[in-house]
């Protein structure tokens, strides 16, 4: 069983589009990115629109939306599997306080490593040397990545038991 659960593949900087999105393209984009780790419709138009209502991402420009933009998309579709809008805005603080590129790099690098050493069975908080929000940060991404190791293990257990 444990072979049929994929790893969490976020995708490097490099490969978000470098051109400008409309709103349908980023909801295709993103469920791309989270299937199959998620159920389809993870990203819908009127959570994107609300994102942007309540400052979480910034405005598009001309209905477009950029890499900084699906960063941030993809940063809150891992995170919102745990934790409430608030924690994760004040999160996206804490990630980009450096730039968005930067941010999303740090990110994508430490749940990779978590989710590696989760599907070894040995995930720490490992929290010497780490700013408080660092540590925030940490235990937000292993908070989302246990809820998603949960669904995708009982779906996995429905197909088997079906």
């Amino acid at each position: 069983m444990e072979q049929e659960i994929q790893a969490l593949e976020l995708p490097a900087w490099e490969i978000l589009p470098d051109i400008g999105l409309y709103m349908d393209q980023v909801v295709t984009l993103m469920d791309r990115t989270f299937s199959p780790t998620l159920p389809k419709g993870e990203m819908t138009k009127s959570m994107v629109n609300n994102y942007v209502k309540v400052g979480m991402i910034p405005r598009p420009t001309g209905k477009k939306y950029d890499r900084d933009h699906l960063a941030m998309l993809i940063m809150i579709g891992v995170l919102k599997q745990a934790l409430s809008m608030e924690s994760i805005s004040r999160l996206l603080e804490v990630i980009c306080r450096d730039g968005i590129q930067e941010g999303y790099d740090r990110f994508r690098t430490m749940t990779e490593s978590i989710d590696r050493l989760a599907q070894d069975g040995r995930v720490e908080l490992q929290t010497s040397g780490e700013s408080t929000g660092e540590q925030a940060l940490r235990s937000g991404i292993m908070a989302a990545l246990c809820t998603i190791r949960t669904c995708r293990l009982l779906e996995a257990d429905k197909r088997m038991n079906a």
